[in-house]
Formats: structure tokens, sequence, C-alpha cells
């Protein structure tokens, strides 16, 4: 927001008060006949009346000069100037994944219809994800399992689980043992509508898409408008040799599944010349391990500690809401399970990597 001591200078609001006692003055001064302007007086609520107007108009005023510019524009003025840039917020997209269903009996075809549903278990707060099959598909006779698609009921990141949570069918299904959602399942991440931030911050780099000829920020600013794209970063070093670019997509979900790599690439054709060489891959995901030691007081419970914990960090580390994908902070962690779990606690948090 453009600061309040500019505001003052260019549209100042008058004090209500003040202006009212200028308007006294100057009617005094031209003689009006008068001059009985007492609260409660007829003529004292008809000038309270008009300076009030004449003040919301000058806040009015001030709103409007606010949001005429992209740096300053809230949030709704925002979305109202941004196709002046050939720009719109990107939507929340609900995840997409394959749902693997293994059985213990396999003589006869299986067949999972539309609408079924599979759910993971409820987390410490209560809350189930559920997700819903989007085609009826058919496991052929002599098949110990098969993948069905299916779809989460909501948008956002929160649908974009690791393996193995989703393991519940919501209704019987003959001879199946079990249900789950294998590594790389995604076939389509899931995403929160644009964070406005980021929306300003891709509106006001539009300018990089007028050059002439193709660069890093043109092919960038094109290829973040794709949902569920989180970050792109461009290698254009000839890094396979001569003319060969390499554009590297971070998504939602963190490692791009090929659906998302396919609409980046769509998205960004028309910047390919006749002997540019583009590859699209996805980011890699390295893993972590994290040692997280709670001390909790005497009187205080434990019942359930450890999986709130686990929530809360499985929190802290979504990429949605990190400023730095590369970088994770102790003290993040620390400062989020500290402040979230109830009771005294202290904790000791260590990094324990897979390798140099």
């Amino acid at each position: 927001m453009i600061s309040e001591e500019i505001l003052d200078k260019v549209c100042p609001v008058p004090d209500e008060e003040e202006e009212m006692e200028k308007i006294r003055r100057e009617l005094e001064k031209e003689g009006f006949i008068i001059n009985n302007f007492n609260k409660g007086g007829i003529f004292y609520l008809i000038i309270r009346i008009f300076v009030t107007i004449y003040i919301e108009i000058k806040s009015l005023a001030r709103t409007v000069i606010n949001n005429l510019f992209i740096k300053h524009a809230d949030e709704d003025w925002l979305e109202i100037k941004a196709p002046d840039f050939g720009k719109a917020r990107k939507e929340a997209v609900k995840a997409q994944g394959y749902v693997t269903v293994y059985r213990n009996e396999y003589q006869n075809a299986l067949q999972i219809t539309k609408g079924h549903m599979f759910k993971t278990l409820p987390d410490v707060n209560g809350k189930e994800l559920k997700y819903y099959v989007l085609d009826t598909t058919v496991i052929g006779a002599g098949e110990e399992s098969g993948r069905v698609l299916v779809e989460a009921e909501e948008s956002g990141t929160s649908y974009n689980l690791s393996s193995g949570k989703i393991t519940i069918s919501m209704i019987h299904l003959d001879g199946v043992e079990a249900v789950s959602n294998e590594e790389g399942w995604l076939h389509l991440e899931g995403s929160d509508i644009e964070d406005i931030e980021d929306f300003r911050e891709r509106i006001g780099e539009s300018w990089s898409e007028l050059a002439e000829l193709t660069t890093e920020d043109k092919l960038k600013n094109v290829a973040r408008k794709v949902s569920g794209v989180l970050s792109v970063e461009v290698d254009a070093q000839h890094p396979r040799g001569q003319g060969t670019t390499d554009i590297i997509i971070t998504g939602t979900g963190g490692e791009a599944t090929e659906e998302l790599l396919q609409r980046v690439e769509t998205a960004t054709s028309y910047l390919k010349g006749n002997y540019d060489d583009f590859l699209y891959k996805s980011s890699t995901v390295i893993h972590q391990d994290i040692s997280l030691t709670l001390y909790i007081a005497k009187e205080a419970s434990v019942e359930g500690v450890k999986a709130t914990a686990e929530h809360i960090i499985e929190d802290v580390l979504q990429l949605g809401k990190r400023e730095e994908l590369n970088c994770l902070y102790m003290d993040d962690v620390r400062y989020a399970v500290g402040r979230r779990i109830e009771g005294d606690a202290n904790d000791e948090l260590f990094f324990q990597p897979l390798s140099n």
C-alpha cells in the first residue's frame, strides 16, 4: 500500500470538525443570514451531511489512487487490473493420481465404478482426505493388482500426499486385501489459488515477455502461468550442446509430473525457434531425515503428542509455504512445534543427511 504520508500529500482527508468550522466561517464572511450552527439545528445537520459525504469521497479517492498501481493494488483490484497485462490469477486445481488395488483373490475380473471413494486415515485433527474414481475401471481376471485414476474431493496442495497414505476403500471390494497410493502416484498436482504476492510478481515481470527473442526471463514467466507450477529455473548455457536449453520445473507437489511438464511444454512451445532444443524436466527432491526430541512438562499429557508433532512438521515442510525451496531452517521447525503443541514442551532438532 502507498504510505499514508504520501497519500496525505496528494489527497489529504480533512478533519470533520475543522471542515465544519471552515464552512461556518465562510458563510459568516459571505453574510449568510442564518447564524445558528449549534448541534441539533437544521443547518448544522445539513452541513454535517455534506461534510461527511465530502470526506467519504476523499477517502474513496485515496483507495482508487492506491489501487491504480500494480505494486500497491489490493487483491480484488489486482485481479481487475491483471488482464491489462495479459495475466490471470491461477485457479486452484484438484489433485489427480492413481490408487493401486491389491487382490488376494483374482480369478475373476473386478469392476470399480466411477465415483467410488478412497480415503486416508484421520489425522490428529480428525480430518480425512477423500478421493473419487474418475472413470469406471476393470481389473482383469488373473491380475493381482490394478491402478485406478482418482481425483481429490477438493482442490489444494494438501491432497498431494506422499506414498502410502490412501489406504481405505469406503465400499467393500470382493477379493481386495489392500489399497495404497504408490511412489509416484500423482498424475496431476493439486494446487491452491495463486498467492496474491506471487501473482503480483508475475504481472510485474510481464515486460520480459515483450522481448523480441526468447530470453530466460521470458521463458520463466510464460511457464509460471501454468497451474501447478511452483517454481521455474532455466539453464540456457547450452547444457547439452549448442542451442540447447533445459527448463526445470518444480510442482506444488515437489517433483513435476509428466502431465505438468507437458502442460508447460504446450504453454511455451511458441517461444521455440527453428534451431532451439528445449528439454523440460522436473527438479529433484532430496530427502532429508529429521530427528526431533520433545521434552514435555511432568504434568502434561503425552497422548497424541508424537502424532501432532509429525503433522506439524509435514505442514512446515510443504513447498508452497516455504520462501526458499533449497533451504530449511531448524528454528522454523522448532518454533512451529513449540507454538502449536499444547502444554510446556522443549524440543531439540537434529538433521541426519542420507548422504554428504
